[in-house]
């Protein structure tokens, strides 16, 4: 099921509300960014969330933002598009087009690839580091162990500007474990980058109060938006 505009509203407000709040109570100087995920919903579904007042939109497919992208565009919408989904090299170079940021490099073999593209573009593109820490098998994301050498290996491309991470949490359910893995992926990001300017994407709509509670700045968000049953505890 998909929300009109006026619902949309009404949950943003209080998201930005509980985010405030939660912000206040962790000491972070300002709420996290809400990218809302519009994977799987349709142009006029996440054109209801822009006019809302969600900028920052998220798909997981190329061939996806691409429609959006144009659908946006006959209306004069410009939206900032985020790629959430798993990189391959094979669609890197027949669908790739910049976006606002690519926030699911896990593997140093996509980014020659995703380099060759962005430079044919003009470049350069930013991009997020996605990191793992569940040790749930089949999951993407690189571990905790290799992330130094992939963020030694991704400076090496200028066209490619390394501007933080994104942690994948857990199943939901579990706040403790949610909490374990958001806390090592904040002492991991303080560790690497120094200094507070980079962005810690963590947290979607089941964990966000987890993520914001250990730093997030950045916050992943979708079926709330959408479903009866998102967040339903707001």
């Amino acid at each position: 099921m998909e929300t009109g505009e006026a619902a949309i509203r009404h949950r943003l407000e209080r998201l930005r509300e509980d985010l405030s709040r939660l912000a206040r109570k962790s000491g972070l100087p300002v709420p996290p960014r809400i990218v809302g995920v519009t994977k799987g919903r349709s142009p006029e579904a996440a054109l209801a969330l822009f006019e809302a007042g969600v900028s920052h939109l998220a798909e997981n497919r190329w061939e996806s933002l691409e429609e959006k992208d144009r659908f946006f565009r006959l209306r004069g919408r410009l939206p900032q598009f985020h790629f959430i989904g798993s990189l391959q090299r094979r669609s890197l170079r027949q669908m790739f087009r910049p976006v606002f940021r690519v926030e699911t490099v896990d593997r140093p073999s996509v980014l020659p690839v995703l380099s060759e593209r962005v430079n044919a573009f003009g470049g350069p593109q930013e991009i997020l580091i996605e990191l793992d820490l569940t040790g749930i098998p089949g999951r993407s994301g690189v571990s905790g162990e290799m992330l130094g050498p992939l963020l030694e290996e991704a400076g090496k491309w200028s066209s490619l500007i390394v501007s933080g991470l994104m942690v994948m949490g857990p199943p939901p359910g579990d706040r403790a474990a949610s909490l374990r893995v958001f806390e090592e992926g904040k002492r991991l990001f303080d560790r690497f980058f120094p200094g507070g300017t980079a962005t810690l994407s963590m947290g979607m709509t089941d964990d966000y109060p987890e993520a914001v509670a250990c730093g997030s700045t950045e916050i992943r968000v979708g079926r709330y938006f959408f479903e009866e049953s998102g967040k339903g505890g707001l």
